[in-house]
């Protein structure tokens, strides 16, 4: 074998490992809070052992039934995306990410989900940035 074949494998080697890691994020999934509904707290329970056998579907209808039982359970919608990216479904996950995120603002594993990374929230206004986000100039 060539040095140059043994730098090519070694590239080749090193990008499969790249894949595998991102491939698989380690991220968990969360509990309802205290004082969380009752139905929709059992069917989080219930995902999350879902999730944890990584039975995919099941663990998506009962996050989806822990969602309909309680639409402002920011957990639950977390969970959903988190099963949602395992299905390949990663736009409809980033949804419901962002609702996560709008439901609990200080929520930093909820903030800290794959389409919010590197998100930043200014916490006052910046001279020349109107109430939409964006610069104008006038």
């Amino acid at each position: 074998m060539t040095s140059r074949e043994i730098v090519v494998m070694a590239m080749a080697g090193f990008m499969l490992l790249g894949l595998g890691c991102q491939s698989t994020p380690k991220r968990t999934v969360l509990s309802a809070p205290a004082g969380t509904n009752v139905v929709a707290s059992r069917h989080n329970d219930e995902g999350i052992q879902a999730y944890q056998q990584q039975q995919w579907e099941s663990a998506k209808q009962h996050f989806d039934a822990a969602i309909a039982a309680s639409p402002q359970f920011a957990e639950a919608h977390y969970n959903l995306g988190m099963v949602l990216y395992r299905l390949n479904a990663m736009q409809e996950g980033d949804a419901h990410f962002i609702k996560a995120a709008n439901l609990a603002p200080g929520n930093k594993i909820i903030w800290d989900a794959p389409p919010l990374r590197g998100v930043t929230v200014p916490e006052k206004e910046v001279p020349g940035m109107s109430s939409d986000g964006h610069m104008h100039s006038h």
